[in-house]
């Protein structure tokens, strides 16, 4: 007979699930009781009414969770952290895919790369976004990112008085951080198959909002890594930056958030030339700036571009103009 078969044991295994689930609590000696004592059965009563501070924290700052994802809500709306929310395809980086269902995406620390079919923003502190259902998008949050996105249901979406936004939305929060906050929290401790009456109300404060909120803010190319411009400007920037510390094709399109595939179909497009024959190029324009402009040595020229060697960057010039460095330095004064 096993432990599990033994007749002390027949009605449930002292640490057996249903015996924890019937609220069962045992003493120090009552672990090492020959049997454990019937608990007495429950009286049907009134279902207990939760106190307030009974209630969950609300859904737009702690979404419900199931089996480690956020649980859709019966209402057509679910909330949950910026920081959980990561769309798009499967490559690296994610590439643009479409949504069934509205997504209103707010930034309050932190960054995001949102990127479209044809275009590539940064959204930052305080960045709002609404995207209509069935907009291809690519959404990354980098990390330490905090803020709110709302998935609402199409069909929901539909019956906002006002209507929701039909184009993408890029607004600022400003000074109606407060009421948005609210908002989200009125919808957040909506329970599932509540009144339908109060979430309609809901939404439509909710698009209420956003009509109240400040346009987008300009593009700021002065922002560490050129987020908002094309690959193909932020690539030539970017090279233009860090000639000299001998970095591969590979390391900046990791750095601007591409592939070596992607960037080099970019430089074809724009140029004719691969990214790594545009950082060439790069590189020996400024040599013939250098030396028709400046009396730095040679070699200094060649260490501050990168190049691997003193003998190198002569064989490339060489290549390219047909003359040494120090005969293209002499003819052109």
């Amino acid at each position: 007979m096993t432990a599990f078969e033994h007749s002390q044991w027949k009605d449930g295994f002292p640490f057996s699930p249903s015996q924890i689930r019937a609220g069962r609590r045992l003493g120090v000696d009552g672990v090492n009781a020959p049997f454990i004592a019937d608990a007495p059965q429950p009286v049907a009563g009134p279902p207990a009414i939760p106190q307030p501070q009974d209630r969950p924290a609300p859904a737009a700052l702690q979404p419900a969770w199931r089996e480690a994802h956020p649980v859709g809500r019966q209402s057509g709306i679910r909330l949950l952290p910026l920081a959980a929310f990561l769309w798009g395809s499967r490559a690296n980086p994610p590439q643009p895919r479409t949504r069934p269902d509205h997504v209103l995406i707010w930034v309050t620390q932190g960054r995001v790369q949102l990127d479209f079919p044809r275009d590539r923003f940064c959204l930052r502190s305080g960045d709002l976004r609404y995207i209509p259902a069935g907009t291809a998008f690519a959404a990354s949050p980098a990390h330490g990112t905090t803020g709110h996105v709302a998935l609402i249901s199409a069909r929901l979406g539909a019956q906002a008085v006002p209507p929701l936004p039909d184009h993408v939305l890029a607004a600022q929060v400003g000074n109606h951080a407060a009421q948005l906050e609210a908002t989200l929290r009125e919808i957040g401790v909506e329970t599932p198959g509540g009144d339908p009456g109060t979430l309609s109300c809901l939404v439509n404060l909710l698009s209420l909002r956003l009509r109240q909120l400040a346009p987008g803010r300009a593009p700021d190319m002065r922002d560490t890594g050129f987020p908002d411009r094309p690959l193909i400007d932020r690539f030539l920037a970017l090279a233009r930056e860090q000639l000299g510390e001998s970095r591969s094709v590979a390391e900046l399109a990791a750095e601007l958030g591409s592939s070596t595939l992607q960037l080099d179909q970019a430089c074809l497009a724009a140029h004719g030339k691969r990214a790594v024959a545009l950082m060439h190029q790069l590189r020996l324009d400024c040599a013939a700036r250098m030396l028709r402009e400046t009396a730095r040595p040679t070699q200094r020229i060649a260490a501050d571009l990168g190049y691997s060697s003193h003998a190198h960057f002569i064989r490339a010039f060489v290549a390219a103009t047909g003359r040494t460095p120090d005969a293209f330095r002499a003819q052109s004064c």
